[in-house]
């Protein structure tokens, strides 16, 4: 695989691979929270906020979101 040019590396890994593993982890954890908000939610059939199908809507959501951002920051660690 060629090297990718110093000037398109910003565009294509932002801040960094640090940030972006530390971004992962943050979105997986409120993607889990907002997914037990969803549960407590549906189990006591009340509005906590949003109906109870965004809040499931919302959770997978931000785990892919925090999967991407993982991707991003291993391709970005072995650029270096």
């Amino acid at each position: 695989m060629a090297e990718i040019p110093k000037d398109i590396k910003f565009l294509l890994f932002g801040m960094g691979a640090k940030w972006h593993a530390t971004v992962a982890f943050v979105l997986d954890l409120l993607g889990m929270a907002i997914l037990i908000v969803a549960i407590v939610a549906s189990a006591t059939d009340q509005k906590l906020g949003l109906e109870t199908i965004y809040w499931f809507i919302l959770a997978p959501t931000l785990m892919i979101w925090g999967l991407w951002s993982w991707f991003t920051a291993l391709n970005a660690a072995k650029e270096g």
